[in-house]
């Protein structure tokens, strides 16, 4: 399998990404679109014809099969022949052969492996060496050769999120995600890759409340006051035997509210906002003038809202420590090291 070199596809959208003005940001013009778009056509019988530098930059990176990392990244073999046989229905676009344009399917397609399945999350996908600790996915590559495979088909990137002077939700084409894997039972599966992100359950809750409930010692269960700032707190999911029991100790409506409250936001509820093609941006270093994308720093396919993301979610999602909006939701996600092929699909 050879790669689809720089020169013959990834150089032609990345240039779209470099030639900017204004403001730094990634442009889109359908032109670099459609250039990337014809000359990345696969052919049926052969490799895409070259140069001599791109043929000796495809040997030297392709093995004839789709690369593998292990869960810190590097390298553990192949992956299974039901992911392989996916890959090879797209054309590489890096030396890694972690990332696969499908023209006919109008799709790209990610080879990455699962990181965490129960951490709380900033990122779904992130590259190798940056937010493993927060991300539920891994892959060995650039986020300027996904940039250009979507510009490829052809898309055109939209803004990051803003917060001046008010929030304003990330925008630009919707893209469908799908993840493929094998399970325990060596059966291939395929799942909205919202399946595995859930609201953080695991997390404090509070509400306002002028007091607490007359005659319990607090600490109990996991609900506590905090007198400083009048609030009620609970921490994590609640059952239905611990709502009725919270219940049973007080008729205060609004300590009552509060405790349904508390156990309506506790439960597992999945992730249903969109993905957007955001695009991120470039930051140039004031020394040396260097132009860097933003979105290599880790900022792949973000659930917390982040200027630097490539895909975002398009809605308000908290980033900060401790406040994160989002979890892997654990017994969803396949175990840690496990191969995943991701599909980005764009929404029609």
């Amino acid at each position: 399998m050879l790669f689809v070199s720089l020169s013959a596809l990834t150089l032609a959208a990345v240039s779209a990404l470099s030639a900017q003005s204004g403001n730094d940001r990634p442009g889109t013009a359908e032109s670099d679109a459609g250039t990337a778009n014809k000359q990345s056509q696969p052919t049926s019988s052969a490799s895409p014809k070259s140069n001599d530098a791109d043929d000796a930059a495809g040997k030297e990176a392709s093995t004839g099969s789709p690369a593998s990392t292990d869960r810190d990244g590097g390298d553990s073999g192949e992956i299974p022949k039901p992911l392989q046989a996916m890959l090879a229905e797209g054309t590489s676009l890096n030396p890694e052969n972690t990332v696969f344009l499908d023209l006919p399917k109008r799709r790209l397609l990610l080879q990455t492996r699962v990181v965490c399945e129960d951490c709380l999350l900033e990122m779904l996908c992130c590259q190798q060496g940056t937010k493993e600790h927060e991300s539920i996915l891994i892959i060995n590559g650039k986020a300027a050769t996904v940039h250009a495979g979507l510009l490829a088909l052809p898309l055109e990137a939209g803004t990051p999120v803003s917060y001046s002077p008010d929030f304003k939700a990330p925008n630009g084409p919707v893209i469908n995600i799908f993840v493929n894997w094998m399970d325990a039972d060596g059966k291939l599966q395929r799942k909205d890759v919202r399946s595995w992100i859930r609201h953080a359950v695991f997390r404090y809750y509070s509400h306002k409340l002028n007091g607490p409930p007359p005659g319990v010692e607090l600490p109990h269960m996991e609900l506590r006051y905090d007198k400083f700032n009048k609030e009620i707190l609970w921490y994590g999911p609640m059952s239905d035997e611990q709502r009725r029991a919270l219940l049973a100790l007080w008729e205060d409506a609004e300590y009552r509210k509060a405790v349904e409250t508390f156990y309506r936001d506790g439960q597992s509820r999945p992730l249903t906002a969109d993905f957007v093609f955001a695009g991120s941006y470039y930051h140039t270093d004031p020394e040396s003038g260097t132009k860097y994308y933003a979105a290599e720093g880790g900022y792949l396919i973000c659930v917390a809202n982040f200027a630097d993301a490539l895909l975002d979610v398009r809605e308000q999602s908290s980033a900060n420590e401790g406040t994160q909006s989002y979890e892997a939701w654990k017994g969803q996600v396949p175990p840690r090291g496990t191969p995943v092929v991701m599909e980005l699909v764009p929404e029609k």
